[in-house]
């Protein structure tokens, strides 16, 4: 089962992912949504959202629009970054995404021009075309199951199922069912996305959905570790091998971090630090805001250091903010470092 960083706004970055990736790398990063009209127009502040650091060969671009020309063409765009490949967003909720015929408004859209859409984008990806997308309007198996098929006939080779309809937040449990079952009735691998919070949890969505992949957001925000720990408790059948044996996963290269324990004041000086080497200044604040919002998670005061933070004005204000917590509450600065 492979594991893949979900495409989130603000978030899935280069500075997050250089961060996750001195712990342990998934097999795939997918980028931040890119808006393809702005994209296409070349944009001012485009080429950020296209940078490969810190593992190019395992980048997937996300592409969001609403109409086939742009999508067809920021494809061709994107064909010479590389990467394992462009993935269509036909799933993200947000109504300012939504209402301009974006995101999972494609759900609701003609087969045929949903068709079309693949169609165009097709010959401009040289490896491979995925579609994220949630369970639609309301939860009807059967017209999701036909939205996939019409994907898989015009040649996309893997879909993500963020198992909610349009309406749901995230205080409604993702339908994890859907992901096995849609898994089962494709003959293209379906990764599932939603709500993995541990790697016991991944153990457990693994046995109980059986699916080609497993998509993680928000955990690994918080949790830049998850993907080291989620590999260290799954034991992976073999291709192969005889029946029942198992083995343990490829191993990770060797950790920049120590494994046994995560100093967050530490964690939070690089990624401010490697936030400012990677971004513009016009995203640095933003990202920064994005970031702590689950990275403070952690912390037994979770809820006053986020306001605190949500209201500095610049990283380096965050940056005091953080280090008067640590003085304030020691015992947070250190954890096992354990999802």
């Amino acid at each position: 089962m492979k594991l893949a960083l979900s495409p989130m706004a603000t978030l899935t970055h280069e500075a997050l992912r250089i961060l996750i990736h001195r712990y342990g790398d998934p097999d795939e990063y997918f980028s931040e949504m890119i808006h393809a009209p702005s994209f296409v127009n070349n944009g001012p502040l485009e080429k950020w959202y296209v940078r490969t650091a810190p593992e190019p060969d395992k980048m997937v671009w996300q592409l969001t629009g609403s109409t086939v020309p742009s999508m067809a063409r920021a494809a061709e765009l994107l064909a010479p970054y590389g990467g394992i490949g462009l993935d269509l967003n036909m799933g993200c909720s947000a109504p300012d995404i939504a209402k301009t015929g974006a995101g999972i408004a494609w759900m609701s859209k003609p087969s045929a021009e949903v068709a079309s859409l693949v169609r165009a984008v097709r010959p401009s990806v040289p490896g491979r075309l995925s579609v994220k997308l949630r369970l639609g309007e309301d939860e009807n198996y059967a017209r999701l199951l036909d939205f996939c098929r019409i994907l898989e006939g015009e040649g996309v080779e893997m879909v993500t199922l963020h198992p909610r309809i349009r309406k749901d937040k995230y205080s409604r449990a993702a339908r994890r069912a859907h992901v096995a079952r849609l898994a089962s009735d494709l003959s293209i691998p379906v990764y599932g996305n939603g709500d993995v919070s541990s790697a016991a949890d991944a153990v457990a969505y693994r046995s109980a959905y059986p699916c080609a992949g497993l998509m993680i957001g928000r955990a690994a925000v918080q949790k830049p570790w998850i993907f080291r720990d989620i590999r260290e408790a799954w034991s992976i059948p073999a291709a192969g091998n005889k029946a029942g044996e198992t083995v343990q996963p490829d191993p990770a290269p060797e950790p920049a971090v120590p494994h046994s324990s995560v100093d967050h004041l530490e964690v939070s000086r690089f990624f401010l630090e490697t936030l400012a080497e990677s971004q513009p200044p016009e995203f640095q604040i933003s990202r920064a805001h994005r970031f702590f919002f689950y990275y403070c998670d952690n912390f037994t005061f979770a809820h006053h250091i986020k306001m605190r933070i949500q209201n500095a004005k610049t990283p380096g204000e965050i940056e005091g903010l953080l280090e008067e917590y640590f003085v304030q509450v020691p015992e947070d600065r250190h954890t096992a470092g354990r999802a």
